[in-house]
């Protein structure tokens, strides 16, 4: 069976919030963490195993995170396709994060 992956790209102001919340919620073998600290909008890049219940604890923190203030854009790519969804529901998030090859920018 194929892994399928997901990937979030946080900025840096969003990572010093965000970062140790998703280590902290998502299964350790199940997440990897690149830091680049030369980029301020994909300071970190996040991969996650895609699987139902790890896309449901992202698509919570995200919203949560963006009630308190510190998410501010959400833009989603998969292949060609690039919009903005700064203001998606709970749900709209879930069902994107689950898409294959997903990949959301959070600043």
């Amino acid at each position: 069976m194929t892994t399928k992956w997901l990937t979030l790209f946080l900025s840096r102001s969003v990572s010093r919030v965000m970062l140790d919340d998703l280590r902290a919620i998502l299964p350790v073998g199940a997440v990897s963490v690149f830091i680049n600290g030369l980029d301020e909008l994909q300071y970190a890049t996040v991969e996650c195993v895609q699987n139902e219940e790890d896309c449901a604890l992202i698509a919570s923190a995200i919203v949560v995170w963006r009630q308190l203030g510190q998410i501010h854009h959400l833009t989603y790519r998969k292949g060609e396709v690039l919009r903005n969804v700064d203001g998606a529901t709970q749900f709209q998030l879930f069902t994107m994060l689950k898409t294959h090859r997903a990949v959301l920018q959070i600043a």
